[in-house]
């Protein structure tokens, strides 16, 4: 028997297109939950924390920074007044550095300090660098570092990934451009690092730096000096207050023409070069070979020939092994300029203590740990004389402070070896003590037993 149908079912053919438009009750469901989720990745963008922005700090913001170090630290003597320099932009590092900006690559200049502007060889390079013929060698390059000789000429380090013909083109149309048109570029080299990691002078990584010069010498000069460092070794990027720094080491520690001074950590030699006339031996220590260059190129223009230079690195073993030799005997002044926040080696505070030099320097940009240094050096019998803040790179945030020791003498720090040897070998007299108490009598008396004790 034939049956009618319900009144709920339809027996029309189901229209799939339906579900999918935006009109069915499928897509409002599919539009509310993509809403959502456009609602969510806004407040989830809205969350976000936002990168940190260093404050610029001021000249006094700094000052007020070391004031309540000195007070929290207890830090002893008085702070001499700042040592610093007015700034030039010839006279700093710039750099052509390859940022990534959300999806795309983009070149932009560094400065050194936030108030300088650049200088016009650089925005030259800079534009040119935006020109569609090196476009493939702008894509391959990865930064370039312009080193100040201090007489307005610079040394260019391009570092750039070489590995096609038309890069390696594009390389070469650069070097011809700056050959032609950029008198104040004195060198240009060609940088690799292995690992590949972007060159840094101040950088302490353990990697190997390969140049390769395209024009112009491997070494420049530092200002009117008349010494010289290499274009991969370190230097500050502000140099002005650099080139004064000998001379304000020398007013601090008015050194004997007798006195002999050994660097440690010394770079490229600048400040051991440039103290060499005022004193009768200088010696410079360092582990880096660009290091070693630039300091046997300094001590060769030497006219007294009285500089030596000792490859490796500060440690305890150097010193006792150095100056127990009678050819290095003599009234000595260290100066450790440490690099970036990195502290002594162990044990480097009492080797160096052990072999009595009259004075020692040490100079850092971390006051965590010249507070730290200074009490291991005042454990070792070494007082604190003068702390002189030392403002070399104005305009970045950071300076540097040079501390003088001199020993303690005359025991103020209760540590001197001579007085502790002293006070052990003294051996007091003790009190005698009486069972009874007896007469007083003169040292003449003499006690005669009587008739009836001598009889018994």
């Amino acid at each position: 028997m034939y049956k009618q149908p319900k009144k709920n079912f339809s027996s029309r053919p189901v229209k799939y297109d339906r579900l999918n438009s935006s009109r069915g009750s499928l897509g409002r469901n599919l539009n509310r939950i993509n809403e959502g989720k456009v609602v969510d990745n806004q407040r989830d963008k809205e969350v976000q924390p936002k990168p940190t922005v260093r404050a610029k700090l001021t000249f006094e913001d700094l000052k007020q920074q070391l004031t309540a170090w000195a007070s929290t630290e207890k830090i002893p003597g008085k702070i001499q007044a700042w040592y610093t320099a007015d700034t030039q932009a010839e006279n700093a590092d710039w750099r052509i550095l390859k940022t990534i900006q959300g999806e795309h690559e983009k070149l932009s200049i560094e400065a050194p300090s936030h108030e300088m502007e650049a200088p016009e060889i650089v925005t030259k390079i800079f534009e040119q660098l935006k020109k569609d013929h090196l476009r493939i060698f702008s894509k391959a390059l990865r930064q370039i570092w312009f080193r100040a000789a201090g007489n307005g000429s610079f040394a260019l380090l391009v570092q750039v990934n070489l590995k096609g013909r038309n890069s390696a083109h594009g390389y070469k149309t650069f070097v011809d451009f700056l050959e032609r048109n950029c008198p104040e570029v004195c060198s240009c080299h060609h940088i690799q690092c292995l690992p590949d990691y972007l060159f840094d002078p101040a950088s302490t990584q353990a990697m190997k730096v390969e140049a390769k010069a395209a024009f112009g010498n491997d070494f420049i000069s530092i200002g009117d000096t008349g010494s010289y460092m290499h274009v991969l070794d370190w230097a500050p990027r502000i140099r002005d207050a650099w080139y004064g720094l000998p001379l304000r080491i020398e007013n601090a520690i008015h050194p004997n023409p007798e006195d002999c001074f050994f660097e440690f950590y010394s770079g490229s030699g600048f400040v051991s070069s440039m103290l060499a006339n005022q004193f009768k031996r200088v010696d410079a220590m360092d582990c880096r070979e660009f290091a070693m260059l630039s300091s046997r190129k300094n001590a060769r223009g030497l006219i007294s020939e009285n500089m030596h230079f000792h490859r490796g690195h500060v440690e305890a073993e150097f010193f006792p092994k150095f100056f127990n030799k009678k050819e290095n005997e003599g009234r000595w002044t260290f100066y450790f300029n440490l690099p970036n926040d990195e502290t002594l080696a162990p044990s480097v505070e009492q080797a160096a203590a052990q072999a009595r030099p009259e004075r020692i320097l040490l100079q850092t940009s971390n006051l965590e740990v010249a507070a730290k240094e200074i009490k291991r050096f005042r454990r070792e019998s070494y007082m604190l004389r003068k702390s002189i803040p030392l403002y070399l790179e104005p305009g970045s945030n950071k300076f540097d402070m040079l501390f003088i020791f001199v020993p303690d003498r005359a025991g103020i720090l209760g540590q001197n070896p001579a007085m502790m040897a002293k006070s052990r070998n003294v051996q007091r007299p003790q009190e005698r003590v009486y069972r009874s108490n007896r007469q007083e009598q003169p040292h003449f008396a003499t006690e005669v037993p009587t008739f009836k004790q001598r009889k018994g």
